[in-house]
């Protein structure tokens, strides 16, 4: 009898309410740190399910998966699914690519005084969402939900006033937060150049306060009435912790450039940026029932790994990760993790990535083997000869790992990766890398982020993450003794 294909769109559909509702639900937790950061990847990731199932359901000639196997992106989601709805639909669209601006440099926005401009735009977000469900899927989220007790739901919460200006004054504001600015500026000027009179966020009414009593606010915004209907936004930054250094060469600063001399570094860290990365890991605890699974997804994975020694350490989390990218995802970086783990989960690991069995997961488990030296290629000789005794064609990874095995390469990183001293690696050689523990790290945390922002790396970052932390699985003698105590054939199916 043959198989009934699984539900896809449904269970995309599912999936992306239960999302949903999960932002809703953290959005009005009493306290918690970073609300809107987490809730608009939650509110993204909903709606990357929600168009996909669109897509799926209704337009199959729209391919969904790459050649690589991995799935579309949310924008190109988001754009395929715009040119099938047409303008009804482009408000949706102008909201989305706000939110989806927001997150891709919210690590520059860890600015309190603009969560009212946030909270107004995932409102109307969630109120699109329910129209978008209901017109294309038939449900009604508003008859699903108690919207007496949220704060944000399908419908306004608030009352509207009669306009809010498109001109702003953003002269003292930061870059970050003047492009912000101006996208919503671009998004309505857009809408309203289509004569569309819906609008990118929720209309709220506006507390107006005396300027001159506001004293320590980093954002100020309000109506000027000396300018004609201008939005009026100014920022406040106070900068401190200057360490000067006794031994340093002297400095000269001047707004005449011939007069300069030395130089000064300088970076910014925002407060609390690093609590976004445990945050982030803190939210698919909530949001995975069995805490087992990553849900939420490879994107973000590669923003936790860029940022990785600031994960708070517990065995089960870092578990979690070395999973998620040796059994349940490909091409993730994840050396940092399982160099930290215990021997026995470390193995525990590897040893359920042999029993699955799958070639592009076998490549990891190989080039740890190659790295832990001629005790545990021993082993695995002996478990590749028993799992493929008899047979003529070997799967190819078995071919890969007798390579490695027979290369003559000495050092064990660039033998499992098939390298050279001069081989070029992100505009430097593999050899640099290696000599510069700290710059390959930092170059490692530089791509991932990158590969956040929608840059593909994948390749780089895999090269990267075993410069970085592949000495320490070199001859590592608790990982062969643990692995020797396993009866590895029994896997074998």
């Amino acid at each position: 009898m043959k198989k009934r294909k699984p539900p896809i769109a449904k269970n995309l559909v599912k999936n992306s309410i239960s999302g949903m509702y999960s932002a809703i639900e953290i959005h009005n937790k009493p306290t918690f740190s970073y609300r809107y950061e987490v809730v608009v990847l939650l509110i993204l990731n909903s709606w990357e399910l929600a168009l996909k199932a669109y897509l799926y359901k209704f337009h199959k000639k729209i391919k969904l998966f790459n050649e690589d196997g991995t799935t579309k992106q949310f924008d190109n989601c988001l754009n395929s699914a715009s040119q099938q709805l047409g303008k009804d639909f482009n408000p949706t669209v102008e909201n989305l690519k706000i939110l989806y601006g927001y997150r891709n440099k919210v690590a520059h926005f860890f600015i309190k005084e603009l969560d009212p401009i946030i909270f107004a735009l995932i409102t109307k977000n969630i109120v699109f969402y329910s129209l978008f469900m209901k017109n294309q899927f038939k449900i009604d989220l508003s008859k699903q939900a108690d919207l007496i007790l949220l704060p944000i739901g399908f419908r306004k919460p608030v009352s509207p006033v009669d306009y809010i200006s498109n001109e702003s004054l953003l002269n003292n504001s930061t870059n970050e937060v003047v492009e912000f600015i101006k996208t919503i500026i671009d998004s309505t000027r857009k809408l309203n150049n289509e004569n569309i009179d819906d609008t990118v966020f929720i209309d709220f009414k506006m507390n107006l306060t005396n300027i001159n009593r506001l004293k320590n606010a980093d954002i100020i915004a309000g109506i000027d009435n000396s300018k004609s209907n201008q939005l009026v936004i100014s920022t406040k930054k106070e900068f401190e912790n200057v360490i000067i250094s006794k031994n340093s060469s002297s400095l000269t600063v001047s707004r005449n450039e011939s007069e300069t001399h030395g130089k000064a570094f300088y970076e910014e860290l925002q407060d609390g940026i690093f609590d976004e990365i445990n945050n982030i890991v803190d939210v698919n605890n909530i949001l995975s029932k069995d805490k087992s699974k990553f849900i939420l997804g490879d994107h973000l994975y590669f923003r936790i790994y860029s940022e990785r020694q600031h994960v708070k350490y517990t065995i089960e989390s870092f578990d979690l990760f070395t999973k998620t990218a040796l059994i349940q995802s490909n091409n993730l970086p994840f050396l940092y993790w399982f160099t930290k783990l215990p021997p026995k989960n470390a193995i525990d690991i590897l040893i359920e990535v042999c029993s699955d069995g799958k070639a592009q997961k076998m490549l990891n488990l190989i080039k740890i083997i190659i790295l832990l030296g001629e005790e545990a290629i021993t082993l695995f000789d002996d478990f590749f000869n028993f799992k493929f005794k008899g047979q003529s064609q070997k799967p190819n990874y078995f071919y890969t790992y007798s390579d490695m095995v027979k290369s003559k390469q000495s050092n064990p990183i660039f033998r499992c990766l098939k390298a050279t001293d001069n081989k070029a690696l992100c505009d430097k050689t593999y050899i640099d890398f290696f000599n510069d523990d700290r710059l390959a790290k930092k170059t490692l945390s530089n791509k991932c982020l990158l590969q956040f922002h929608g840059e593909k790396l994948n390749a780089a970052i895999r090269e990267l993450d075993y410069i970085s932390y592949g000495d320490l699985i070199i001859n590592n003698k608790n990982l062969i003794a643990e692995l020797k105590s396993r009866d590895i054939k029994s896997i074998i199916k």
